[in-house]
């Protein structure tokens, strides 16, 4: 059993991020209400690639699935950014500066929407798996990137949505 200290709280939004309540992760997710996610895309500094991580063994949802370089749920109080940048440094142990580049709503296949922002990141090392989320991670180039999202084996839902928006608005190109 969780002790209120190891509950984590998170803030109900409406469809413009405008908060409207908060409440525990577990009722948001029972109640399916909106609420903020962030992912990180790290880039590489030299050439076109982008860091995906794997997911842990240990994760109770969607355990070896390769997702973003970084993310998760921004906990009540906090901004997207410190969020994202939190995320990180928990998930793959880097602090660099990070830019705002989309947000849009993910409707998962139950329905529950998310309000997503996505950063992105550019560094090429300085990478520790530290908290247990992470069971590895690599840099692929866009092209294999591409290849290995639309393969849709082992692939968080919204690591395709991120990265096919960017993609489509061709921003992978100017970077």
């Amino acid at each position: 059993m969780n002790s209120e200290k190891d509950v984590e709280v998170l803030d109900i939004v409406d469809k413009d991020d405008f908060i409207i309540g908060s409440a525990s992760k577990e009722e948001i997710y029972d109640k399916k209400l909106l609420h903020r996610i962030v992912h990180v895309l790290v880039l590489h500094p030299n050439y076109p690639a982008i860091y995906l991580q794997k997911r842990s063994a240990t994760k109770s949802f969607l355990p070896n699935y390769y997702c973003t370089s970084a993310g998760g749920h921004v906990h009540s109080g906090e901004t997207h950014q410190e969020a994202a940048v939190r995320e990180l440094q928990e998930e793959i142990g880097i602090t660099t500066y990070i830019e705002d580049v989309d947000t849009f709503i993910f409707t998962g296949d139950n329905g529950h929407q998310r309000l997503v922002k996505t950063f992105i990141t550019k560094t090429s090392d300085g990478f520790t798996f530290t908290d247990g989320e992470v069971s590895e991670g690599s840099f692929f180039s866009i092209i294999d990137a591409k290849k290995l999202i639309d393969s849709n084996i082992q692939i968080h839902p919204q690591l395709k949505v991120c990265f096919d928006r960017l993609f489509e608005r061709n921003f992978f190109d100017s970077y």
